[in-house]
């Protein structure tokens, strides 16, 4: 079992793994996002490593333009939450929409193979 540090804070490792499994970040991602939680802050010049946090809601830019600020983990994660699950149901509606038109491929191969059988006597 994990021991519980100051603040609450578990093991960073169980932490790292548990955004992984629980929240789909990367580990990369999980580590600054505790990095940037317990800091408050992260220069400007970092924007790039944490672009997916900022592009997932779970930091923004401070007003100033020259800080990454972390938004509170309940909206942060709730915030990466919904845009991954847009991105599932956006994935499912494509998928779909492939699939309708492979079986509108295969429909006349189906309906020529049951025409021959019934024109060749079969049923």
């Amino acid at each position: 079992m994990s021991k519980v540090r100051k603040h609450g804070m578990r093991d960073e490792a169980d932490v790292v793994v548990m955004l992984g499994a629980e929240a789909g970040l990367s580990q990369e991602d999980a580590r600054l996002y505790l990095r940037l939680l317990r800091q408050g802050k992260l220069p400007a010049s970092e924007s790039e490593p944490a672009s997916r946090l900022l592009d997932r809601g779970m930091a923004i830019v401070s007003g100033d333009g020259k800080r990454i600020i972390p938004v509170h983990p309940r909206l942060g994660i709730a915030n990466h939450y919904r845009t991954w699950r847009e991105a599932m149901v956006r994935e499912i509606n494509e998928r779909r929409m492939r699939v309708d038109k492979l079986i509108l491929q295969l429909i006349p191969i189906y309906e020529a193979a049951m025409e021959k059988n019934m024109e060749d006597g079969g049923g």
